[in-house]
This record gives C-alpha cells, structure tokens and sequence, in this order.
C-alpha cells in the first residue's frame, strides 16, 4: 500500500479539484481510514505479550476492507454537524485509498473490495512501492499536508456530540465494528491472505507456495534468513540471495523451516514506514489545531452568554 503521504498528495488534490469547498482534514481522515486496523494491530503486537499475530493480523484484514471502511466512515460522520457530506468524503476517500493501494506490487497481498462476499485480495500491481513515481507522490504529499496545515484545513471541526440517536448509533455501530470481525476470521483463512494458513499450519508447509510481502532479510555466516509477519525466522535455501535489509518474495517451502526463493524484489530504500510516520504527525497535528480552535470557540461563546 502507498505510504500516507502518496494518499495526501494524490487524494487531497483530488479532492480540491473537484471543490475547494471540500474540508481537507476530512478527506485525510478517509486517507488513513483503512490503515487504522494495521495501525492498531501494530500497537498490540507490540505491547500485548502472547497474542495470537496471524489471528490479529487476520482481524485488521477484515476491518480494512471496503464494508467496514465505509461503516467506520459512518461512525466518524455521526460525530459531525455535517454528517452526510462527512460521510460521503470519508467512504470515498477510503474507497479510493484502498484503489490506489492497489495499484503498488505487493506479493501476496493486496485489498478487499468484495468481502464478506469473496476473500480473494485485490491488486493491479503496476508500480513498486519504492519506485521514482511513489517517491514523487510522496514528497507532493508532503507539500500538499503543510499547504494544509497553514491555511484554513484546520479550521474547527464542528462536532455534534448531542442527540440520543447519534449516541445511540455510533455505539451500535462501533460494537459492530469491533465485534463482528471475529465471526468473519475463517474467510480470509481460507483464501489464505498475506498466505497466514500457509505459515500457521507450520507442519503442512513443506512443498506449498507462499508470499511475503516487504519483509526483513539477514544475511549471515550460517546462512541468510527471512522474516514472517508473525517475527518467525526462516532459512533461506537455493541459490537467490538478497543484499538489502527488506524484500518481497514468492518462493516455496523446502521444509517447515526453510524456504527455497523463486523471485526477489529487494528494496534499496526502505523509507516507506518513515513516510507514513510524517504523514500520520501531520494529521494529528492538523486534528490537534482543529480541536483547540473549537474548544475555544465553545468558551468564548459560553464567556459571551
């Protein structure tokens, strides 16, 4: 998927071409819509000792695709005083985002447009993530975000906390989205997505195919060796080697615990995650300005009364 800035630059223009009426600090929020269950999922892979990775992994899987981006955009527009125009920036520019995501190479993953109707991730696979064009979006991106973060992009965000019904729907909603995933876990296990059957099932693997998809690579006197989604180590055997730390591969089981390399992308700089880090610290930033200038308002407005 393009790092946060390349869906700044590319999605925030967008939108301003079609109206510069459009609230940009909306239209970033539906930028990052679908990464909120990877961004999630990260954290508590990181900090909750024991927890089942293939099965969070699978869990964000399901939350970013299309149907849960649009009901997590639903969610976010009940909190607005505008909420059909908020709704309808946030669910588009989700959809859009998981589009262009769809558009960088990345073995054995992809999107889900059509789940819980189908499984089978989406992708074109046209650019790699660390090519020339993604590196321009990216820095447009980031021309793009601080042009937002010094004119009115941060304005207040005219929130609606009152009414029962909105109370009301957004807990409904947010239960359904926290809550139904777990029942929706063995689609994407089949389809085996980002190939997590093949890797869990550890004592099935030999002979059977699998991706990975921007992982970390060692090399060593013993041997080189790869790194899984779920931080398991495998050798790496035959004759491909890489030399850079990241790569994408598709290759094949030797045994459980060594794979044999049928083809190599290596990622000569892996400044994607950094990219992503930049955008993110500016829509907090963005959101941050707009919050306080609302808060404020409230008090003058109360102080006048």
């Amino acid at each position: 998927m393009p790092n946060t800035l390349v869906h700044f630059g590319v999605q925030g223009i967008g939108n301003k071409l079609v109206s510069r009426r459009i609230d940009i600090k909306w239209v970033f929020l539906g930028c990052i819509i679908p990464d909120i269950p990877w961004i999630i999922r990260r954290l508590l892979v990181s900090t909750v000792p024991g927890i089942d990775i293939y099965d969070a992994t699978l869990y964000a899987a399901v939350q970013a695709s299309l149907l849960y981006c649009v009901l997590l955009s639903l969610i976010f527009a009940l909190l607005a005083e505008k909420t059909r125009v908020v709704f309808m920036i946030l669910a588009v520019n989700s959809f859009v985002h998981l589009l262009l995501d769809s558009v960088e190479i990345k073995w054995g993953n992809g999107v889900l447009l059509f789940a819980p109707v189908n499984w089978q991730l989406f992708s074109l696979d046209w650019v790699w993530p660390d090519s020339i064009l993604v590196g321009v979006l990216s820095l447009t991106g980031l021309i793009f975000a601080i042009w937002a973060l010094l004119t009115p992009a941060a304005e207040p965000l005219r929130t609606k906390f009152y009414g029962k019904w909105r109370v009301a729907g957004v807990v409904v909603l947010l239960c359904l989205y926290i809550g139904s995933p777990f029942a929706l876990l063995d689609g994407p296990y089949a389809a085996d997505i980002l190939s997590i059957a093949t890797l869990k099932e550890k004592d099935k693997r030999t002979g059977k195919s699998v991706r990975i998809d921007r992982a970390p690579y060692k090399q060593g006197a013993e041997g080189d060796q790869v790194e899984t989604l779920a931080y398991e180590t495998l050798h790496v055997a035959g004759n491909i080697h890489a030399t850079s730390p990241q790569v994408s591969l598709i290759g094949r089981f030797d045994d459980p615990e060594s794979i044999h390399i049928e083809q190599l992308h290596e990622y000569d700089h892996p400044w994607r995650d950094l990219a992503s880090y930049i955008g993110i610290a500016l829509l907090i930033l963005i959101w941050s300005i707009s919050m306080v200038r609302e808060w404020r308002g409230r008090i003058e407005m109360h102080a006048g009364n």
